[in-house]
């Protein structure tokens, strides 16, 4: 069985992806600037910028979403 605690999990590039895609879902629109998923991130205790970098990245590397300039986007 594996263990972790939860402040491993919640800074996880995993949860991280999981919260942006969350915000992207909830606005509703094609394309989300990158300032409303950091204020997104914040009221979920998201502070640091290299954890939004580290979600981008993860969801980039899967190949999910795409980003130009201050819009991200998810693929279809």
């Amino acid at each position: 069985m594996m263990i972790a605690n939860s402040n491993a999990l919640k800074s996880s590039a995993l949860y991280i992806g999981y919260l942006i895609l969350k915000e992207i879902q909830k606005q509703g629109r094609n394309k989300v600037s990158i300032y409303d998923v950091s204020k997104a991130l914040k009221k979920s205790g998201i502070t640091s910028s290299r954890q939004l970098i580290l979600g981008l990245s993860f969801l980039y590397s899967v190949d999910i979403v795409e980003f130009e300039e201050a819009n991200i986007w998810v693929k279809k």
